[in-house]
C-alpha cells in the first residue's frame, strides 16, 4: 500500500501544481482536439479544406472578442448581458458618423469611447446604485438596443452610402479584408487584442485585483483594494470589446443592423465557461475563453457540414454547457 501511495504522489503533484483555470484549459483543449479530429475524419474533404478552416477562424472572432470582455466581468464576479446590444449600437454609431463625413479614424475612436461609456453605465448601475449585475445589464441591454433602433428608426444602414469610396474600402478592409493567404485581418485583430488582454488580466496589478474581487469581494475590500474602481474597469473592458466587435462585424457585412448581436453575449459566456472560466468568479484567463470559442466554432461548423439543423445545434451546445458547469460545481465541492 505504501508503495502504491508513493507511486500516485508524483502524478498528483504534477497535475495540482497548475491553477484550476489552467487544468480546465488543458481538459478543454483535449476535448477541442478530439472534436477537431472527429470532424476531420467524418468530413475530411470539407472540414480540412483551407476555405473551411478560414471560415471557422472568422466565426470564432465574434465569440472571442466579446468573450474577452465578458471574461473580465466573470472573473471579477459579475456578468454583462448588454454586450450584444452594445455591439449593435457601436456599429450604428461608427457607420452614422462615416455617412456624415467624419474621418474613419475619428469615427472609430468615437465608437470605442461610446463602448467604454456603456461599460461605465453598467459599472455605475452595479457598483454605485447597487443593482445586481444580471438585472443591471439586462436593463442596459434594453436601453442600448432601444437607442440603436431610435438612431436608425429600426432600419439597417449600409456602408455603400458613405460619401467617399476610399473610406468605404478602408472601412471594409477592417472586418472583411484578407491577407494574401486568405486569412482575414479581423482574425489578426482578435489575436492581437487577446494577447494584450491576457497580459492585463494575468500580469498586471489591476488584473490581480480583479481576481481578488471575484474570489472574495469582502476580503478584497479589507485588503485595501478599490473594489468599485476595479469592477468598473472590468465592465469598461467589456463595453470596449463589444464596440470593437461591432465595428468589425459592421465592416464585414457592410451594414449596421439595430438588431445585430442578439444572443451574442450568451454565446460568449458559453464559450468562456466551456473553456474553463468560473462563472462564480475568481478563476479563468483569456486562454480559457479562446479555447472555448474555438470549441464553439469547431462544433457549429462540424455539425453544419454534417447537415445537423441549427435547432439541434442549440440543444447540443446547451447540453454541453450544462454538463461543463455541473462538472465545475462538482470539482468545487470536492475541493472544499
Amino acid at each position: 500500500m505504501k508503495q502504491s501511495a508513493q507511486t500516485m504522489e508524483p502524478k498528483e503533484s504534477f497535475i495540482y501544481k497548475f491553477s484550476p483555470a489552467t487544468r480546465k484549459a488543458m481538459f478543454s483543449g483535449i476535448i477541442l482536439v478530439l472534436m477537431f479530429t472527429a470532424f476531420a475524419i467524418l468530413k475530411s474533404n470539407l472540414f480540412l479544406s483551407s476555405g473551411n478552416l478560414i471560415n471557422i477562424a472568422q466565426q470564432v472572432v465574434t465569440y472571442s472578442i466579446i468573450g474577452y470582455g465578458l471574461t473580465f466581468c466573470l472573473v471579477c464576479g459579475g456578468t454583462d448581458l448588454s454586450a450584444g446590444a452594445s455591439m449593435a449600437l457601436s456599429g450604428i454609431i461608427v457607420t452614422t458618423l462615416l455617412i456624415h463625413g467624419v474621418p474613419l479614424t475619428v469615427s472609430i475612436i468615437i465608437a470605442l469611447i461610446f463602448g467604454i461609456g456603456m461599460g461605465i453605465l453598467n459599472g455605475f448601475s452595479i457598483e454605485v446604485l447597487g443593482v445586481v449585475p444580471f438585472i443591471a445589464t439586462l436593463g442596459t441591454q434594453w436601453v442600448f438596443r432601444g437607442l440603436a433602433n431610435v438612431l436608425v428608426d429600426g432600419k439597417p444602414i449600409y456602408t455603400n452610402t458613405i460619401p467617399s469610396q476610399d473610406v468605404q474600402q478602408a472601412f471594409y478592409v477592417l472586418g472583411g479584408g484578407r491577407m494574401p493567404g486568405g486569412l482575414p485581418y479581423s482574425v489578426l485583430i482578435a489575436a492581437g487584442y487577446g494577447i494584450i488582454l491576457y497580459f492585463v488580466l494575468s500580469k498586471t496589478r489591476i488584473g490581480r485585483q480583479i481576481y481578488a474581487c471575484g474570489s472574495n469581494l469582502e476580503a478584497a475590500k479589507l485588503s485595501g483594494i478599490n473594489a468599485v474602481g476595479t469592477r468598473m474597469f472590468a465592465y469598461c473592458v467589456s463595453g470596449f470589446s463589444a464596440a470593437i466587435c461591432g465595428i468589425l462585424v459592421t465592416s464585414r457585412i457592410s451594414s449596421a443592423q439595430p438588431m445585430a448581436g442578439q444572443g451574442y453575449e450568451l454565446e460568449a459566456i458559453a464559450a468562456a465557461v466551456l473553456g474553463g472560466v468560473n462563472n462564480n468568479g475568481g478563476e479563468g484567463t483569456i486562454i480559457n475563453t479562446i479555447i472555448g470559442a474555438l470549441m464553439m466554432g469547431v462544433l457549429r461548423n462540424g455539425l453544419n457540414l454534417m447537415g445537423v439543423s441549427s435547432f439541434w445545434q442549440q440543444i447540443v451546445i446547451g447540453i454541453i454547457l450544462v454538463a461543463a458547469c455541473a462538472m465545475d460545481v462538482r470539482r468545487q465541492k470536492k475541493n472544499k
